[in-house]
């Protein structure tokens, strides 16, 4: 039963199959080491160890100039060996999260598991494996992987103790000091001691002119009110601040400048007040990539200097405790503050806090997820502690905010924004926060409003 004795035409028993699929298999093994064999004399190999673009010190190797582009997509993760070459000597970028980038082996195209297991045996044995991407035209010949190609699953464990720490001495991928970022190649000369405010002109607010900035009223912002402390609720500023601007420039530097005011000559004006008839605000933005473990805080940048002059009727306009307050920050007085387990004593200057909002939000097109992140924390009030230093001259008082030490999130927030500077529209001011009912209402401290400025036409200036 089940077995057909005469065995017509087209009538196979299960042993016969059995053979059949043994023979038909031993065929596909055969063509697949000829493949191997040929691919194997065709590979690319590197004649020189400096034509590695790349070596992870994870596999003690080193790291080599890193595009001057910046981008991070030229950097070959640790998963990957230290073997890149790239086509005709120029430097190409590769996406390795890009399906359309992955080569396929004709051998891979049977898929019967049966030979994929075959093949993965024969790889196993004699360290061979596939092409697994390439750059423009040229291929990557074999990069080394613990695992299978596909870069959506997750890495491996790349060893043990020793391994990790050795991965952990990656420093940032920054320029090198003997490279040039490429925005400051396209810089105007240095220039030495230029009058403070020359760089850039001022333009009525109703104008519409790009390169220069404007006054706004302090009113514009919303800040906590009278009654904050009982119902949590934000009204627009009082109609007036304590400097008003009249000049901002923009520098550009391979280094953070810190305070700027050395470096400009500022108007001479006598200080014979409480507070400096100057104040000069100096909002420092990294131009070098943003990276999550990163150890240092300076690299090629810009600045956004703001310099606002002292309120004729500061004393009058300015309500007392305002005054006070600020008076504190400038003397770097310090209070005391409850908290668990204990109280304790902070800063004044830990009060100071940032605001600012771009106006011109649809004009950026925007993607979806960009806009739903600006609507999110557009005008959103931000505390400058502990990234803020404070300067005092004979008569100036200089605040810095350091964008250099804010979280990754926020450095990368500020790098995909860097190529819509020059289409924003955006304001800025300080002022002091109010943390019980007798510092309410908060007021504005300077406030001013940048028009689609172009950081790349500046200067570099020497200090």
């Amino acid at each position: 039963m089940g077995v057909c004795g005469s065995k017509p035409k087209g009538c196979v028993g299960m042993k016969d199959k059995l053979k059949l699929q043994k023979k038909r298999r031993r065929q596909r093994t055969r063509r697949t080491k000829k493949t191997h064999s040929s691919n194997n004399k065709n590979r690319v190999e590197p004649s020189d160890p400096k034509d590695l673009s790349f070596s992870n010190p994870a596999y003690q190797g080193s790291i080599a100039d890193v595009s001057q582009a910046g981008s991070l997509s030229n950097v070959v993760t640790p998963r990957f060996s230290n073997q890149v070459t790239h086509g005709n000597g120029t430097d190409s970028q590769l996406n390795f999260d890009d399906p359309q980038n992955e080569v396929k082996n004709p051998a891979s195209l049977d898929k019967s598991s049966s030979q994929y297991e075959d093949e993965n045996a024969r790889m196993n044995d004699s360290g061979m494996l596939h092409n697994c991407g390439f750059i423009s035209n040229a291929f990557l010949p074999c990069l080394a992987c613990d695992e299978s190609l596909d870069v959506k699953r997750k890495s491996p464990s790349l060893g043990g103790p020793s391994s990790r720490k050795r991965l952990s001495l990656i420093p940032s991928f920054k320029w090198s000091e003997g490279q040039e970022n490429p925005i400051l190649s396209l810089a105007k000369p240095i220039i030495q001691r230029p009058i403070a405010g020359s760089q850039i002109m001022c333009s009525p607010l109703e104008k519409k002119m790009s390169e220069c900035w404007s006054r706004i009223e302090p009113s514009t912002f919303k800040v906590r009110g009278r009654n904050y402390t009982k119902d949590k609720k934000k009204e627009f500023a009082p109609n007036y601040a304590a400097y008003i601007p009249f000049g901002v420039d923009v520098f550009l530097s391979p280094r953070k400048i810190n305070h700027v005011a050395r470096f400009v000559e500022l108007p001479a004006v006598d200080s014979q007040g409480e507070v400096p008839p100057i104040l000069v605000v100096n909002l420092q933005i990294p131009l070098y990539p943003a990276t999550i473990f990163q150890n240092e805080y300076d690299g090629a940048g810009m600045s956004f200097v703001f310099y606002f002059k002292l309120s004729e009727n500061y004393s009058e306009d300015l309500p007392a405790h305002f005054r006070e307050n600020f008076r504190r920050i400038i003397a770097n007085e310090t209070e005391k503050i409850k908290g668990f387990p204990m109280d304790m004593n902070a800063s004044f200057r830990e009060r100071l806090k940032i605001l600012g909002r771009v106006v011109n939000v649809e004009d950026l097109q925007l993607s979806a997820a960009e806009r739903k992140l600006m609507h999110a924390y557009n005008e959103k009030p931000v505390l400058s502690r502990p990234q803020h230093e404070f300067y005092s001259g004979e008569n100036y008082f200089e605040i810095d905010l350091d964008i250099h030490r804010f979280s990754y999130i926020a450095r990368k927030g500020f790098e995909t924004f860097q190529d819509r500077i020059k289409h924003s529209v955006f304001d800025f001011g300080l002022t002091i926060q109010g943390n019980k009912a007798e510092d309410l209402p908060e007021c504005m401290l300077c406030c001013l409003r940048l028009k689609e400025i172009d950081y790349t036409k500046y200067c570099q200036l020497s200090f």
